[in-house]
């Protein structure tokens, strides 16, 4: 949990624990006479709101917190030991930071009231911009972003950012570079991952819809859902805390001599508050956030009794998923599961293309879901996702079939037919899928390698490449003796890529 900024004429990015005094008596902060929070509820607006609000509308759902599964816990008890293991924190103190007010004279980053999950609005507006394109404009963006997780209140961990690129006078284009944009989205995707709960986007040109289109494929595919284009904002955010400019019922003026030192010192306030939770908490790393920002929750230092130890019987659920040095995989356990999925999907169908295309939709998740594991595993320089059709295939032919069947497809080849340049085609000479599935005569011409093909068409939607991918049984003739259940799987890419793929060749 970063420090805000200090009220100050020198502002800090950082404040050190040992710098914060209290008084033993009242637990409160000593140089403080009253709550700047408290200030705010009570004393009456007159004319346009000039500060921020303090408090999201009441009746609102917080989303359920989400429990970990076993993997994600893993990495969090390593992160916290190497977190436990650090003895200084390094400081922002230097010639060139931290952000200076410059930044913020114009109001084209605020926060200003809470969405309908209760969510922090972070207000971005393009058409304020008064300075030129340079790393500062991206500092400021981190920097609102601290304040605005600081902004939080007990059981929302996430953001809503309201973006209005609306021309002004002074801003005709309000279109950010790619790189820039290619930034901003590593910031969020990489340093932030799921802060950003909704991005609320509106009056977007022409330019900027170009802008969206080309950086499309760099855009996670669960960020890509939390983006919405010229909805109805009073849907998204209560209207008594949606600013009039996008059509709300607030009325509100950014006047920075006002709003700046306020937001600074109910910042300032709010992480030192949470810093003396902490501290009377005993000071444990990996402290709930929901007791720290005054939930009611208990700190993690105060256990209840653990119930008695049940019996633990090994079964075949303990066996690890994932081959090791010592300990193989049960193909028989697999072959049972796949077998029971496909004997759940032959219920109630109409037909043997009616089963595959279910198989098909059983297939999909995984592939959306495997992308992303095997992007995490690889090393940092090559953790990108393909950027064109030949490396993303390339990509499943090998990585992807490593690690689902550990060898690499047996060949990858393009549409020799100049009025098909959108087809691909992923051979297979023995799937595995098929070595243990029984087809009775009436149904000879089922491949149930379509649910691999579901797989493949995860992994090239997820990579912003939709496709429909079809398996089709190919073992006949002089190949069919020696490859009886090859399969080859046809990748027909959607109109749009091929011509992005052109377009990028150019």
């Amino acid at each position: 949990m970063s420090a805000p900024p200090a009220s100050n004429g020198e502002v800090s990015l950082e404040k050190k624990l040992e710098d914060v005094k209290l008084d033993p008596e009242t637990k409160q902060i000593s140089t403080q006479s009253s709550s700047i929070a408290a200030k705010l509820r009570e004393t009456p607006v007159k004319g346009p709101l000039k500060t921020p609000l303090v408090d999201h509308v009441s009746g609102i759902t917080l989303p359920p917190p989400i429990e970990l599964n076993a993997d994600q816990q893993s990495k969090y008890d390593d992160l916290l030991e190497t977190v436990k293991s650090w003895a200084t924190v390094p400081s922002t103190k230097g010639k060139e930071g931290p952000v200076t007010e410059d930044e913020s004279e114009t109001g084209k980053q605020f926060i200003l009231g809470y969405d309908i999950a209760g969510r922090p609005c972070h207000y971005l507006n393009p058409g304020r911009q008064n300075t030129e394109p340079s790393p500062r404009q991206n500092q400021h963006l981190v920097f609102m972003l601290e304040r605005s997780i600081e902004m939080m209140g007990p059981g929302q961990e996430s953001l809503a950012l309201l973006i209005n690129f609306k021309s002004s006078s002074s801003r005709s284009n309000t279109a950010p570079g790619i790189g820039q944009g290619r930034e901003v989205l590593t910031i969020l995707q990489t340093h932030y991952p799921e802060r950003l709960g909704r991005a609320l986007i509106v009056n977007v040109p022409w330019v900027v819809w170009g802008f969206f289109k080309l950086i499309t494929p760099f855009i996670d595919p669960l960020t890509k859902d939390k983006l919405k284009f010229n909805d109805d904002m009073r849907q998204h955010v209560p209207p008594q805390q949606l600013w009039k400019e996008w059509l709300g019922d607030l009325e509100f003026e950014y006047e920075h001599e006002t709003y700046w030192p306020t937001l600074v010192k109910l910042c300032e306030e709010r992480f030192t508050e949470r810093k003396v939770r902490w501290t009377e908490a005993g000071k444990h790393y990996g402290e709930s956030e929901i007791y720290l920002k005054g939930g009611n929750v208990k700190s993690i230092g105060i256990q209840d009794p653990l119930p008695e130890k049940l019996l633990e019987v090994e079964t075949i659920y303990h066996r690890p998923l994932n081959r090791s040095k010592t300990q193989e995989l049960s193909k028989a356990s697999f072959a049972y599961l796949f077998g029971e999925m496909v004997s759940y999907a032959q219920k109630r169908v109409t037909g043997i293309q009616d089963l595959e295309k279910r198989l098909n939709v059983q297939g999909h998740p995984i592939g959306l879901k495997l992308l992303d594991l095997l992007l995490l595993r690889e090393p940092p320089r090559t953790q990108t996702r393909p950027l064109n059709i030949i490396a993303l295939l390339q990509f499943i032919t090998t990585t992807l079939w490593r690690h689902v069947f550990s060898r690499p497809a047996d060949a990858l080849e393009k549409s020799s037919n100049p009025d098909t340049p959108d087809e691909y085609m992923i051979s297979d000479n023995e799937p595995l899928v098929n070595q243990y599935i029984s087809i009775p005569k009436e149904m000879n011409q089922l491949n149930c390698a379509a649910y691999v093909a579901g797989i493949i068409e995860g992994v090239c939607d997820g990579a912003g490449f939709p496709a429909r991918v079809t398996a089709h049984s190919v073992g006949n003739g002089e190949e069919g003796e020696l490859w009886p259940g090859k399969t080859v799987f046809l990748v027909k890419f959607q109109e749009e890529v091929v011509e992005r793929e052109a377009f990028l060749g150019r």
